[in-house]
This record gives C-alpha cells, sequence and structure tokens, in this order.
C-alpha cells in the first residue's frame, strides 16, 4: 500500500485519495460511510474526497439510492495514466525541441545523491555513442545499470569494463571484462569505493561513493576536456596494465610475487 500510495502522489493524488481508492478497488461498491469506516478516512472528509475522485474519472457513482461508488479498474486506470502521460511527453519534447540549450564546457558540477549517481550514470550509459570506458564496482552494477552496459558494449566502438568486486564469486554477463583483482589496496588508497564513466570522449562521471553516509558522496559531473582526458588515462592504464597481467601471470608473478605486492613499491628507495 505504501508504495501505491508513494508512486500516485507523483500524479497528484493524495494520500488519502489513494487509500479511498484502493478501498473501492478492494471492495466494490459502497456508500461514503462504508468508504470512511474500511479507509480510515474521516466521514468529514471522506465525501469531498470521493467528489474529487469522481471529477478525476477514478471513481463513478450509481444513479439510484442509496448513492454507492465504485472505483475504475485498475486496469482502465494505468492506461489512461499511460496514456495522458505520453501525450505529455511527446508535447513536452516538441516543446523543448524548440530551446536551444547552453553548453558549458568547463565547469565542474556536484551531483547529490546515491541514486542520482546510479540514474547518471545509466543515462549517460544508454546514451553513448561511440565509447563507453568507466571503472565500477559490482555493488553500483544494479540491473538497469548492467543492462544499459551490455547493451552499450554491442552498440560502441570502445568499450572497456574495470570491474572491482572483492567477492568475485560470479562472472559479470560481458564478452570483455577487466577484474581488477587489487581491489583491498584500492580501498585502503582512497578509503571508499569509486566510480569513473567516461562517455563519447564528451562526458565524465567521476567521485567516490561513501560506504556508511550513502547521501554524502563526493560526485562530479563535467565536461571538462582536461578532466575527461585525465579520467580516460586514468582507465586506459588500468586496462593496459591488467591486459599484460592476465597475459603474463607466471612471469609476472616470479618478478614481483604471487599477488604481484612488489608491483606498488614504486618509491625510489635511498
Amino acid at each position: 500500500m505504501d508504495t501505491i500510495i508513494q508512486i500516485m502522489k507523483k500524479y497528484n493524488f493524495t494520500e488519502m485519495e489513494s487509500l479511498v481508492y484502493v478501498t473501492l478497488l478492494e471492495r466494490g461498491a459502497l456508500t461514503g460511510y462504508e468508504v470512511s469506516k474500511h479507509s480510515g478516512v474521516a466521514r468529514s472528509k471522506v465525501y469531498n474526497i470521493l467528489e474529487k475522485l469522481v471529477k478525476k474519472d477514478l471513481v463513478i457513482v450509481n444513479k439510484s439510492e442509496p448513492k454507492l461508488y465504485g472505483a475504475l479498474s485498475a486496469e482502465e486506470f494505468i492506461s489512461r495514466l499511460e496514456s495522458e502521460t505520453q501525450t505529455d511527453l511527446h508535447l513536452l519534447s516538441r516543446q523543448f525541441s524548440q530551446v536551444k540549450e547552453y553548453q558549458e564546457d568547463d565547469l565542474l558540477w556536484k551531483l547529490e545523491g546515491y541514486d542520482n549517481l546510479l540514474k547518471k550514470a545509466e543515462y549517460l550509459i544508454c546514451h553513448a555513442d561511440s565509447s563507453v570506458l568507466i571503472q565500477v564496482w559490482k555493488k553500483e552494477l544494479t540491473p538497469q545499470i548492467l543492462k544499459a552496459l551490455q547493451e552499450a558494449e554491442k552498440r560502441v566502438n570502445q568499450f572497456v569494463l574495470i570491474a572491482f568486486d572483492c567477492d568475485r564469486n560470479k562472472k559479470l554477463p560481458f564478452k570483455k571484462v577487466y577484474y581488477h583483482g587489487f581491489e583491498q589496496d584500492k580501498l585502503q588508497d582512497f578509503g571508499n569505493r569509486w566510480i569513473n564513466l567516461v562517455v563519447d570522449d564528451n562526458d565524465v562521471l567521476f567521485g567516490t561513493i561513501d560506504e556508511n553516509q550513502m547521501g554524502n558522496n563526493d560526485i562530479t559531473l563535467t565536461k571538462n576536456r582536461a578532466m575527461l582526458n585525465l579520467a580516460k588515462e586514468y582507465i586506459k592504464h588500468d586496462a593496459y596494465t591488467l591486459k599484460i597481467i592476465s597475459e603474463l601471470p607466471e612471469e609476472l608473478q616470479k618478478k614481483y610475487g604471487n599477488h604481484f605486492e612488489k608491483v606498488r613499491s614504486i618509491y625510489w628507495e635511498e
């Protein structure tokens, strides 16, 4: 019920209107008194709510006494809502096509909220034309982002996915994916998970993801050329290294240790 109420609120139905409508769906024709009794909406308010729902064509009334109220079927309600929404979206699309959007290339924009991060990543991947380069932790690979990446892998000319997965108990559904393998070391370096996404040499989404405070992430969105080049080279450099490790594991283990731990000793010793 809570889900129904939250979704209907997005379409300008109040919580009490939703309660009344669902009550009529579940129980059939009812008097105003019965609607109040079963829905929990006060009698002093229920008749006003019923009239509002009648005007919204969500509730119908019989022509005889006593006055009974019935609900439009959920199937027809959803069908109408879909039709109205599509009509509005088409109109909005036509209107926005006449607006010339201003493009600002150099600014660094802060993206608020974990959900916004996932939605933005999904949008960028879905609308990629030529290339998708991404470093991402498995926890951020939602079903929606997984699907978007799978479709992008088939569609774009350049596709690089570097996955960070501490467990790695299930392979990802891609033809080509680089598993990083140094997750714990990277977590120590960064302190948190992160995402690095470059799309079409045009958009960069980069930032750290706070494990304990999911609403307090530090995510940057930009078209800045310097940031784009830096983010892109970072991903490509990781891919170069992981490719060499996968093709020459024994030789590298002899020189750098079984877990390649000596690779991380990059500072000159006195």
